[in-house]
């Protein structure tokens, strides 16, 4: 156990007197955002009004307001601070922007609001629909692909990440309606999904296969449009009630590893000291992050963890991994006495952390964005890197490869060996600068 120990920071201090809850973070994006980034009055009149919605819905908002003032600034050729209420409201830069603008229903708002402002200062005489902006060019997607993409959006993802996983999704459509035989004369966007069969995928996967031998496609490439596919399978699955065709349908190793940057001890602290001042259960959300910070969980797992789970007793917490395996990890510093806090709580009766695994998951993903703008973390990337900090902190403190891979509860120890490797250079170079002779 004495390695979480020494994964605590020496600072464990995380209470906070002034607790605002969720409703004081739209007010900290106003003071720290909104008048910081947005000059014209009418976009801030807009935001203001706006300062009810939940504050991933505002945070939303905002990006989009600020998105739109990254559009005038390439219509007018100006920059961001020269911008005047008449540059939004003008038609043919309304016309403009939205052709440019995300379609999704937050955007939308934004522009019945610019639209109906225009109007009523008489500078539109009929209203634009954005509904009538003509699409991007290429084949219209899928309905269900669209249904799939309305519910990653709901769930805060990156446009991103949500454009990869749409094309990579389209992808395949196109390449069955070339190759195989039944979807030939159909087009990807009516092709008739209960249709698609194991067999179809695995063809897929071995053409993808070929590319990637050809030099056309990236192994990481690969992975990630076959890790798209499943994912959307799997929301037909659980939606729709589609029969998953899904079997041996697998990735392969790639080297995804990007190395970068961990925050130190003072901003891991600095992030527990917004989340205890703004969550809106701040014991069970910090034990939601620290699960994964200093027991290198992954999200969904931390988000199937029930009390039955938990002996506060010997202070150990059993794991079910990828695979259905088990583990035994030990409970150590500040998680475990937030865990002692949380039993004094009225349990939930289903999971640690909530009803159901799946909103846990939604909740701490989107929830970390929020919490990591106001920590003012640099760091980029999602939830997912606590686990990244996890491991790269075992491997800074010299733990042995196998005890590293155990402990981290990866299947290969190729994963393991991009961590020692950094972990060494990391202390090779601070044991060089101790050595510098300043006189």
């Amino acid at each position: 156990m004495l390695y979480a120990e020494q994964l605590q920071p020496e600072n464990q201090n995380t209470e906070n007197n002034s607790r605002l809850g969720p409703q004081g973070i739209n007010q900290w994006i106003w003071e720290n955002r909104v008048q910081h980034e947005i000059p014209t009055s009418l976009l801030r009149e807009y935001l203001k009004q706006n300062m009810t919605n939940s504050p991933l819905v505002f945070l939303r908002k905002f990006e989009h307001v600020r998105d739109l003032l990254v559009s005038v600034t390439r219509f007018y050729q100006i920059t961001i601070v020269n911008v005047q209420d008449q540059h939004v409201l003008y038609p043919e830069f309304l016309r403009y922007a939205a052709e440019h603008a995300s379609k999704d229903y937050h955007c939308a708002h934004l522009f019945r609001f610019l639209v109906n402002t225009s109007i009523d200062l008489g500078s539109l005489d009929k209203k634009l629909s954005i509904a009538k902006v003509p699409p991007p060019q290429g084949l219209p997607l899928h309905s269900r692909i669209l249904s799939y993409q309305a519910y990653l959006e709901q769930r805060g993802l990156s446009h991103e990440y949500i454009r990869h996983n749409v094309a990579s999704i389209h992808h395949l459509f196109c390449w069955l309606c070339d190759n195989i035989r039944g979807f030939i004369e159909t087009s990807p966007s009516q092709i008739t999904i209960s249709l698609i069969q194991n067999e179809h995928l695995l063809a897929f996967r071995t053409y993808q296969l070929k590319e990637v031998k050809k030099g056309s496609c990236s192994p990481v490439t690969f992975s990630h449009r076959i890790y798209a596919i499943r994912s959307f399978f799997s929301y037909l699955k659980e939606r729709f009630g589609y029969a998953s065709p899904l079997q041996r349908f697998r990735a392969i190793c790639a080297p995804r590893y990007k190395p970068r940057d961990t925050p130190t001890d003072q901003q891991i602290e600095s992030f527990f000291q917004v989340v205890d001042c703004y969550a809106d259960n701040p014991i069970l959300e910090q034990i939601g992050y620290r699960l994964l910070l200093d027991l290198g969980l992954r999200l969904s797992e931390a988000a199937k963890i029930n009390w039955k789970d938990i002996n506060l007793g010997t202070r150990t917490i059993v794991i079910r991994s990828k695979g259905k395996k088990s583990h035994t990890l030990p409970l150590a510093g500040r998680l475990y006495q937030l865990l002692i806090e949380a039993q004094k709580m009225l349990p939930s009766p289903c999971y640690l952390l909530g009803n159901r695994p799946q909103s846990i998951e939604n909740q701490l993903y989107r929830k970390y964005k929020l919490y990591a703008m106001i920590a003012e973390w640099p760091f980029p990337g999602g939830v997912h890197f606590f686990r990244h900090i996890f491991v790269t902190r075992l491997a800074k403190r010299g733990i042995l490869p196998q005890a590293l891979k155990e402990l981290a509860r990866v299947k290969r120890l190729d994963t393991v060996s991009l961590y020692m490797h950094l972990g060494r250079q990391d202390r090779f170079m601070i044991d060089q600068i101790n050595k510098l002779n300043y006189k």
